[in-house]
């Protein structure tokens, strides 16, 4: 009877927990105002164009994201009082779809361990890059483009992970949301699409294969068939090509000269200098919490990873100290509301420049590699190599966009909620050990240095 009543104390707990998410969301969401630029077009057009003429012309003369279009000027149209509400719900969303995911791929979890949980999720938002979270999440044209569709999607994957996770389990109440939050998705953000795509095809195949004979998994083709359908669409907007020659010209000229070796190195360049500035502390944090994990193993075999680990933490954190040694990587791009008119190359940036680099390159692996060491099952290890390898394909997309510097902060969004995944993942797993106290402290620590270092960036956005 005792233990019943602790349940109910950590289930009313996770309730007031994401009421307490939402309130403080609210409230920042209150203190954001309108921006000169892309608020005030939209606003002009929410309130001078009909819908439907208003989505038409968009697609025709500027791109095909319909969804995030008509979810802008839903959000204009009713004004700043609904966004802030509104946004303020979906942000709330966010860390609740990666609990809900994250559940669904622990199985049974008791009351406690769940609250923990949704408190050391929740906690780490404040460990996101200040600049991400805040063009991504905060800025109203930002969040309607990036944060309303990236979390249609984290909802629209759920039955993906059932299929994968626990098909026994699994309703077929779950598309009810599903279909529609994974159309607003791929016909709202291309990065999301493809990661929910790609990990929805790889669930379905791995049902195929699991087991035999297999029951055709119907439902879940369906949605990759409205994802795929609408993804396509997006892409062939008339308005796609001439909006890219009107960007290279604005952003980048080089753009549709330079060598193809050159496009590859400077996109490299630039995730992994997102990494390193932007994704700092998300890098730190999981490979904290690995030493951890493997720490507790006490064999030879694991100390010295786990060494390393702790090793590449603490570089990872050198930036919050003044140190850019393995951060700084030569992209010479200052200001990112001025058009780059000369791009850097292999020969143009410095010894330090590419150590950075080859750092970077080199913790990517060495992540795959501490990954696959601390998972158990064959599925496990290869769903969090894929996590990892997603956030690098998300950036890496850009490759294909001549406003990859101009793009700013907010595309790395996708990259870094797939890391929050990840940590979310590995906080789970030191919670089967009955250590919740020390991951959830873990956390919080990290995401008040992140915050508080970032105290100016922060003034900006209120």
């Amino acid at each position: 009877m005792q233990q019943v009543k602790k349940d109910r104390i950590f289930q009313y707990g996770e309730r007031v927990l994401y009421a307490g998410f939402f309130l403080a969301a609210f409230l920042l969401c209150s203190r954001i105002s309108y921006s000169d630029g892309d608020d005030a077009y939209f606003y002009s057009m929410a309130h001078s164009m009909p819908f439907f003429e208003y989505l038409k012309m968009r697609y025709v003369g500027w791109e095909g994201r319909m969804t995030s279009e008509a979810m802008t000027y839903i959000a204009f149209y009713f004004g700043k009082t609904f966004w802030q509400f509104v946004n303020a719900v979906i942000l709330t969303l966010l860390p609740g779809g990666l609990v809900h995911i994250l559940k669904k791929m622990a199985g049974s979890m008791t009351p406690r361990k769940s609250f923990f949980l949704a408190l050391a999720v929740c906690l780490c938002i404040m460990c996101l890059g200040i600049e991400t979270i805040g063009y991504g999440a905060f800025w109203i044209t930002g969040s309607t483009f990036y944060l309303w569709s990236i979390v249609a999607g984290i909802w629209g994957a759920m039955p993906f992970v059932d299929l994968v996770y626990r098909k026994e389990a699994a309703t077929k109440k779950s598309f009810l949301y599903a279909l529609p939050c994974g159309f607003i998705a791929a016909m709202g953000q291309e990065q999301i699409a493809a990661v929910v795509i790609a990990f929805g095809v790889l669930a379905v195949i791995y049902d195929f294969f699991r087991k035999k004979p297999v029951a055709v998994p119907w439902l879940h083709l369906l949605e990759l068939m409205i994802m795929i359908a609408a993804l396509v669409v997006l892409f062939i907007s008339p308005g796609t090509e001439a909006r890219s020659q009107s960007e290279i010209e604005t952003w980048m000229p080089q753009y549709s000269t330079m060598s193809l070796g050159n496009h590859i190195f400077i996109t490299v360049q630039w995730m992994l200098s997102s990494f390193a500035n932007e994704g700092k502390m998300l890098f730190a944090l999981l490979w904290i919490i690995i030493l951890m994990l493997l720490w507790q193993r006490k064999n030879t075999k694991s100390r010295i990873p786990a060494v390393l680990s702790g090793i590449a933490a603490a570089i990872a954190l050198l930036p919050y100290t003044g140190i850019t040694v393995f951060s700084e990587m030569g992209m010479g791009v200052t200001d990112i509301t001025q058009c780059v008119e000369q791009v850097a190359t292999p020969d143009s940036v410095t010894g330090q420049n590419r150590l950075a680099m080859l750092w970077w390159l080199a913790a990517i692996l060495f992540t795959l590699v501490l990954l696959w060491q601390v998972e158990e099952r064959l599925r496990d290890k290869v769903v969090m190599c894929l996590c990892i390898l997603a956030a690098c394909a998300s950036e890496a997309i850009m490759f294909f966009s001549p406003t990859m510097y101009a793009s700013g902060a907010r595309v790395y969004f996708m990259a870094q909620i797939l890391l929050w995944l990840v940590i979310g993942r590995m906080c789970e797993k030191v919670f089967r050990q009955n250590r919740e106290i020390w991951p959830v402290v873990l956390v919080a620590a990290a995401g008040a240095v992140n915050v508080i270092s970032g105290v100016a960036l922060v003034a900006m956005y209120l």
